[in-house]
Formats: C-alpha cells, sequence, structure tokens
C-alpha cells in the first residue's frame, strides 16, 4: 500500500478530516504504511503526499479531508508527543544539526523564518548568535528600540514588537552555516504554527533559502503577506546596513 492509499483509507475508515499530525499517529500506529528505513511518518510527508494528490484530499491548513467529506472543524494536537515505533539502524550522519523551538505567543503578527541555527548559534544555544549577524540590530534599529545585550532581553523584544521566529527546517545535515550547503531536510509543522497564531498577518523570509524551502513544502495562504528579505547572515556582505533596514521595515506594514 502506497502512502497516499494509506492516508485515503485512513480517512475514510474514520468518517472525518484529520490534520497531518493524527494522520501521522495512526498511521504509525497501524503500519499500514511503512517507510523504507523504518522510521517513523512524519507530519510534513502527510502534508506533501496530499499536497501531490489534490484530485483525492482536500487541505485547509494542517486538516485533511476527502474530497466531498465533510469539513467539520478539527483541533490540532499540538501538545501530543508522537508514538514510539521501531526503527531499523540508520547510519547517522556527523552533520545532522537541529532547530530551535519557536520564539511567539498569541499576540504575533509577524513571523520571520530563518532556513535553520549556524554552528555558533547551535553552541550558544541562540537564534543568530553569530557576532556579526545583523538580525538583532536590524529588529531593534526598525522597532526603534535599544540594541539589546542578553537573550532574554533580546526575546522580550520580539514580544513586545509581537514579532516572532523559527526556522524552516526541523533537522537536516548541513557541514558549516551556509545554507547553500543543506541537504536532506525535514521542515517543521509550519502549518500548525499558522493556525495557532490567529493574528498572524506577515510571514518575513530572512534570506532566499527560506523562502525557496518553504515554498517547496508548503502553500501560502490568503489573509498573509509574505516578504522576502535580505539574508542578515554575516557572509551577506553585498548590502549596508541602512538599506537591509530599509527593506526589512516593510515586515511593518501591514
Amino acid at each position: 500500500m502506497t502512502l497516499h492509499e494509506a492516508i485515503e483509507r485512513l480517512l475514510r475508515q474514520t468518517g472525518r478530516p484529520m490534520t497531518t499530525l493524527q494522520i501521522a499517529d495512526e498511521l504509525n500506529k497501524n503500519g499500514w504504511y511503512q517507510k523504507k528505513d523504518g522510521s517513523a511518518i512524519q507530519a510534513f510527508q502527510i502534508h506533501g503526499r496530499t499536497r501531490n494528490y489534490a484530485n483525492i484530499f482536500d487541505r485547509d491548513g494542517s486538516t485533511v479531508s476527502l474530497i466531498g467529506q465533510s469539513k467539520t472543524k478539527v483541533v490540532a494536537r499540538t501538545t501530543d508527543k508522537p508514538k514510539a515505533t521501531k526503527q531499523l539502524p540508520k547510519a547517522a550522519s556527523t552533520h545532522t544539526k537541529t532547530s530551535f523551538d519557536p520564539i511567539s505567543n498569541a499576540d504575533t503578527t509577524i513571523l520571520i523564518l530563518g532556513t535553520m541555527p549556524g554552528d555558533k548559534s547551535l553552541e550558544l544555544g541562540e537564534y543568530y548568535g553569530h557576532s556579526r549577524n545583523r538580525f538583532w540590530k536590524i529588529i531593534s534599529t526598525i522597532t526603534s528600540n535599544e540594541l539589546p545585550l542578553i537573550y532574554s532581553d533580546k526575546k522580550a523584544l520580539l514580544l513586545k514588537s509581537k514579532i516572532g521566529i523559527w526556522d524552516v527546517a526541523h533537522k537536516a545535515n548541513r557541514k558549516g552555516s551556509l545554507d547553500s550547503a543543506i541537504e536532506d531536510e525535514e521542515p517543521n509543522d509550519l502549518d500548525s504554527f499558522i493556525s495557532n497564531h490567529k493574528n498572524l498577518k506577515v510571514i518575513g523570509f530572512n534570506g532566499t533559502k527560506s523562502k525557496s524551502l518553504f515554498d517547496k513544502y508548503f502553500d501560502r495562504k490568503s489573509g498573509i503577506k509574505y516578504i522576502a528579505l535580505p539574508s542578515t547572515s554575516p557572509a551577506n556582505t553585498g548590502i549596508d546596513f541602512e538599506n537591509i533596514c530599509k527593506q526589512w521595515r516593510l515586515i511593518l506594514t501591514k
């Protein structure tokens, strides 16, 4: 049985729409579809497969239904832990890296998406931790605030400004910190994030790789403004600070 056949069978059996996370959990339990490497099915894979079979599935954010099936609202389960599944041994890459949890709250109206944390950020456990990354200086400048010196104050500035941050990639193989080196990425569940942040109006992409990864895995939604922004990375030396701030100010115009 293929993955899309298993999804269709499950939706017919339950007789109701389900979130991508719920579908992944159920298929991991019933074993109707097994990945070749023996690893667990992830919500983003359900998203991608149902997107490819638009003649069978309707999608509303992270909720999936069969064509013609009742559209009763489904409440996404954001706190459920993945079900334990038996996995076959798999060679681990020495360059596998994982992103941080998002910084946001119910008031978040602007979401800034990067690709995934660089090596210095991972070392510090902080978003945009490299001393030459211009992200925090840009945010403080465009919001007319003093540049915070400690991480807790940086996070507080974001929340006060109704700005959230996350990365498109949940996990990927990458040697070093360059976006061009990202391989075998698995995306974060941005559909659920967007569904759960009702006040979200703007999504800004911190660099072209963030934008391309988002468009690879997700659909753009009506009611949200999407803005491509120049990267704040130290590797982006082609734009001066005044001009990068001018472009980043666009996220504040909703």
